[in-house]
């Protein structure tokens, strides 16, 4: 019996989809996805830990009436006024994490110069500070790093703790799936793509003045952290890889597939992104990570050349052609499939498993082809 006769192959039964990894859970304990969690926690205890040296970031513009160019009292100085707006801010204030601070707007064409309005900052540990994302700092300012660095922070214990949550129940299947290399491109490109939503919606509707539902007219320097966009990726994997694989929901506490449970997610934020609601810009990357992960999990070949920076992996070596991998026997492929059937993917050793995935790709491309 060949490969494609075979019903788990297919995406018939309860396996789902061709090459999935049974059962939803954690991968090993030095797997890819862990070391994730540990450094999204490591970066949350080391902002707590430099709490003490915040750094006030520009969070709002309140102008009122016109102005043809706008200036912020005090520019780079230590002149920050407290929420009274009328006493300086002390020191410490000005050091303390999660308190709010102001300075003046004034229009430099005047003589002299008159207020238009007040600039609001809020005062993050320098992790945070100098990692977060917004279409400010991202897009205007062109530090595209940011993409990437605000999937690692997080706004508070809560935040951080359902974010970890959903890796260690879902990420370890995606990355068997995908293996170690490709599910770190998976996670990292579902996380930009949720940033490059979150910024074309605000581009819209901060920047362009646009009004329609679902953009988000939030001022351009509100930050975006978080390792959502991407947690959302690898749920909608997951519903890919293990459509009828059912989980358990602590509230309410009921049985529920899974990719009911992923388009349920994804249907939660598409209606709130849409009515404006408290976490709308949330929300927004929450969209754009789970598009991404519907879309790469069905083509995991683009994610090859992800870590590409200084070369092609896929280019010829010296001597001429690369050599590819010999192509196993029916029989070898046969007996690693009687080996899942008869116990399951874990079973399989790590050679046994690169068979079964390279032949897996073998048949989708010439399904393609």
């Amino acid at each position: 019996m060949g490969l494609a006769d075979r019903e788990y192959y297919r995406g018939g039964g309860q396996t789902g989809r061709p090459g999935r990894p049974a059962g939803v859970g954690t991968a090993g304990p030095l797997s890819v996805n862990t070391w994730i969690m540990i450094i999204c926690i490591v970066i949350f205890v080391l902002g707590k830990v430099f709490a003490q040296n915040g750094v006030p970031v520009l969070h709002s513009l309140q102008v009122v009436g016109e102005a043809k160019q706008i200036g912020i009292v005090g520019g780079a100085g230590e002149y920050w006024l407290d929420p009274s707006f009328r006493s300086v801010a002390a020191p410490g204030q000005v050091r303390q994490v999660g308190y709010p601070l102001f300075r003046p707007l004034i229009d430099t064409t005047l003589t002299p110069p008159q207020q238009v309005g007040i600039a609001q900052y809020v005062v993050m540990d320098p992790l945070t500070a100098y990692g977060h994302f917004s279409t400010a700092v991202g897009f205007q300012r062109l530090e595209v790093w940011r993409l990437v660095t605000f999937q690692f922070l997080h706004a508070n214990w809560i935040h951080l703790f359902m974010n970890m949550f959903g890796l260690w129940i879902f990420g370890g299947m995606v990355e068997r799936g995908l293996g170690r290399k490709r599910y770190l491109a998976f996670y990292l490109v579902c996380g930009i793509f949720g940033g490059l939503m979150y910024l074309a919606l605000n581009f819209v509707g901060g920047v362009m003045g646009v009004r329609l539902p679902g953009v988000l007219i939030n001022d351009t320097h509100v930050p975006l952290v978080g390792a959502s966009a991407g947690v959302f990726g690898v749920i909608m994997a997951c519903a890919y890889l293990a459509p009828r694989e059912v989980v358990y929901l602590l509230f309410p506490p009921m049985p529920v597939r899974l990719m009911y449970l992923a388009y349920g997610y994804v249907g939660i934020a598409v209606l709130n992104l849409v009515m404006g609601g408290a976490n709308a810009g949330g929300d927004a990357a929450h969209v754009g990570g789970a598009l991404a992960g519907a879309y790469f999990i069905r083509r995991p070949h683009l994610l090859r050349d992800f870590f590409d920076v200084t070369g092609d992996s896929r280019a010829k070596p010296p001597g001429g052609r690369r050599k590819k991998a010999p192509r196993a026997s029916s029989s070898e492929i046969d007996r690693i499939l009687d080996k899942v059937r008869s116990s399951s993917l874990e079973s399989l050793s790590a050679q046994e498993r690169r068979i079964l995935r390279e032949e897996t790709e073998r048949r989708r491309e010439g399904e393609r082809g």
